[in-house]
């Protein structure tokens, strides 16, 4: 009997080892794995970069794109915005999201400057007869970029389509990447999906990964908090090059609104009596005119926005009606952070010399790729 056993035992274990040695395919899907990925990131670059048109950026610099195919292109939106869908042969879909480009009509810049701070929650009147309804945070006062926000409703359809054409195909796995102001969008686009998957309007196993390149400031502290939380173990990360001017944008302001409400602001000068500090005699007048200089700056960039850029975003946005935005422009920098660091050798490419320079010059996606590969 122990013989027999044996035996059996023997055959069944020559079938397993035939069939995992059979010349029989099969396919692989690695899944995707938290944290800051050097060899996954240059390999995303390329598809990055094509996503401007060649003439936009004065020819691709970055090698071709290898292991994946383009699959779909969006419709390009009043305010230039465009995704596209790459297929990786490890079956992740790839999400790449267009920069500012330099248009006819400016509206690419126009989504740029449209830097109102609008809830980051709500619903806006974006024509005669359509809203659009989003969820970005769960934080109170969380505010986002007027401008990108726009973007993200302009992608959001076909988006959401994709995400769910992919997934019918045994897709599961999508890396958001973004360039500039596409890495702006790229922030909202994952805040967008990731709740659409937690309320149950995406399916609950689909994975969501981004890398955020030269990234703008999108949002003011507390919607950074909530992206964090949302994305935290390492699946959003921004890799800026610390030279490049745009992760400085758009242009912040802090004041004391921008605080809680509960903290030493409520009244200064009892908090700082309570903490034995004497004040100077200069203190209350001092501490009024820096008071009153918010309210001024506000003022004064929101009218500047609604006498430049609003006119550009009503005229091709028929029925859009502005929601009412925060009276706020303290944006602030979100995701995981992993800084470029220039080296010798960048700076011979790229010299950085401010009486002699190309203002995209260490901005652009090729820059980045150089860096990356260096850092």
């Amino acid at each position: 009997m122990k013989s027999i056993c044996s035996g059996l035992y023997g055959v069944l274990f020559v079938f397993i080892i035939l069939g995992l040695t059979s010349g029989c395919k099969v396919e692989k899907s690695f899944g995707l794995e938290p944290g800051y990925n050097k060899a996954e990131l240059l390999g995303i670059m390329p598809a990055m970069e094509r996503a401007y048109d060649s003439e936009d950026i004065g020819g691709f610099k970055t090698p071709s794109p290898e292991n994946m195919e383009q699959v779909f292109r969006s419709k390009v939106s009043p305010l230039m915005n465009r995704f596209d869908i790459w297929l990786t042969n490890d079956k992740k879909a790839l999400i790449t999201i267009r920069g500012t480009i330099i248009d006819s009509a400016a509206m690419s810049s126009a989504a740029v400057l449209y830097s109102l701070m609008a809830p980051a929650n709500g619903k806006i009147k974006v024509s005669e007869t359509g809203w659009f309804e989003y969820k970005l945070t769960e934080l109170p006062d969380a505010g986002v970029h007027l401008g990108m926000l726009l973007g993200l409703y302009f992608m959001s359809g076909e988006l959401v389509d994709q995400i769910n054409t992919q997934y019918r195909d045994g897709i599961k796995d999508f890396i958001i990447v973004g360039h500039s102001q596409g890495s702006g969008n790229s922030l909202l686009v994952t805040s967008y999906l990731w709740y659409l998957r937690k309320d149950g309007k995406l399916p609950s196993d689909i994975r969501f990964k981004t890398y955020s390149i030269a990234t703008p400031k999108t949002g003011n502290l507390q919607y950074v908090y909530d992206y964090e939380k949302l994305t935290a173990g390492g699946y959003a990360i921004s890799v800026n090059n610390v030279i490049d001017w745009v992760p400085r944008v758009p242009m912040t302001f802090q004041s004391i609104g921008d605080f809680p409400k509960v903290s030493p602001f409520k009244d200064i000068k009892e908090f700082l009596s309570g903490a034995n500090y004497t004040l100077g005699p200069n203190f209350d007048k001092g501490f009024e005119d820096f008071s009153n200089v918010a309210p001024k700056v506000i003022d004064q960039t929101t009218q500047g926005i609604h006498e430049n850029v609003y006119p550009k975003i009503a005229k091709v946005m028929p029925g859009y009606v502005e929601p009412e935005c925060l009276p706020s422009f303290n944006f602030e920098r979100s995701g995981l952070s992993v800084p470029l660091v220039p080296d010798s050798e960048y700076y011979k490419l790229f010299p950085n010399d401010p009486e002699n320079f190309n203002v995209w010059e260490n901005h652009s996606v090729y820059p980045y790729y150089i860096l990356i590969k260096s850092n």
